[in-house]
């Protein structure tokens, strides 16, 4: 049994912890993804109600069935009886006025012991969920590289945030035994789970595909090949293929991903390398158009997803592709790590107030 002791310790904990910020985010954030998680199914009808009490009453009652409908069924009924329990009991006490008899007592007290349960058990399932959801971000952390390699030719840096426990988001740099550096930016569809198992396959497909032929033809078409197989009618991977020589010659290959930017010395955007694509996952006979070129001594490309450029601020603002390049031009004859660092640094004071909706993924490669 917990102690008085135990209760005023947590009660401190409690107090000590709770910082201006969260208390905004509460309302700010957490409220405003409930509220929109659960009326997503009549948001359009509950947009189109132009008396504020009739939409109040709607809005309600929408977040009830949203509610109800997550749960499972048995809780479904524990929820009901809970809901209809505490309002028939409310209403007797209501009619008798002044007096508070021991019925009313125990229908409250019933009313909030099975809200007690009902949370208690979608707590449990939440916590087994987010072990799981724990291992899967750490397993997929390995697949993505803490450091990129090192290369007496290029340069390179990397930034990845995940904005789910899981994400979709991947990038990885193999370098092959003839000099060329191989590299694979994507982005699966969607969020959690489902975009972390198709990252997991695209990963798996370009390591083993890169040692037996790195050509962008050859990678792309073994990716989209393994993705449509393995994958379902909503998993899509949009992805970006760059191999470049120690010359400086590269050949590319986007498939609905965002354009490469290319970069000269001075910090002006000269190219967008790529154009718009069906992305992998979706039919087998497919083909993607390949992109070659030279990335002179102090140019370099710049990748990211489109989680960077689609990020809003609490005004609901885009970050934005030609801030993007103001960036960039603040930061002419920049080192990789230094041209990343800086448009991670405006990115997060642009979201400062709005948590990320999409992964943000970042990458720079310059020829030395």
């Amino acid at each position: 049994m917990a102690r008085l002791r135990d209760w005023v310790d947590l009660g401190r904990n409690t107090i000590k912890s709770i910082s201006t910020d969260e208390i905004t985010n509460l309302y700010v954030r957490d409220w405003t993804e409930t509220r929109k998680t659960l009326v997503a199914d009549y948001q359009s009808s509950l947009d189109q109600e132009p008396r504020r009490v009739r939409r109040f009453v709607r809005t309600t009652s929408a977040m009830f069935h949203g509610l109800a409908k997550r749960l499972s069924p048995i809780r479904r009924v524990v929820f009901l009886v809970a809901f209809v329990w505490f309002f028939v009991t409310f209403i007797r006490f209501v009619a008798r006025h002044d007096e508070f008899p021991l019925s009313t007592f125990v229908g409250l007290s019933g009313t909030f012991l099975l809200m007690t349960i009902l949370l208690a058990m979608e707590l449990i399932d939440k916590l087994k969920y987010r072990d799981e959801l724990t291992l899967a971000r750490d397993l997929q952390a390995t697949l993505i590289p803490k450091y990129p390699p090192r290369s007496e030719v290029y340069d390179i840096a990397a930034f990845n945030y995940i904005a789910n426990t899981v994400g979709g988001d991947l990038y990885d740099f193999a370098p092959l035994a003839d000099g060329r550096l191989a590299i694979l930016f994507g982005d699966a569809s969607g969020h959690g789970m489902a975009a972390g198992l198709v990252m997991a396959v695209a990963h798996a497909g370009f390591r083993t595909q890169v040692d037996i032929d790195a050509s962008p033809s050859a990678v792309i078409s073994s990716l989209n090949r393994i993705l449509c197989r393995t994958g379902t009618s909503r998993s899509f991977f949009a992805a970006c293929y760059v191999l470049l020589s120690p010359d400086g010659f590269y050949s590319a290959t986007l498939a609905g991903h965002p354009p490469i930017l290319k970069i000269d010395s001075n910090g002006k955007v000269i190219e967008r390398i790529g154009r718009g694509a069906y992305p992998l996952g979706i039919k087998t006979d497919l083909q993607w158009e390949e992109t070659t070129g030279v990335l002179q001594r102090g140019q370099s490309l710049l990748l990211h997803s489109d989680g960077l450029p689609e990020s809003r601020n609490a005004d609901d603002r885009e970050f934005g592709d030609p801030y993007i390049e103001v960036v960039i031009g603040w930061n002419a004859n920049a080192p990789a790590s230094s041209l990343v660092q800086a448009l991670v640094d405006e990115w997060r004071k642009f979201t400062v107030k709005r948590a990320a909706e999409d992964d943000v993924s970042i990458a720079v490669i310059e020829r030395r």
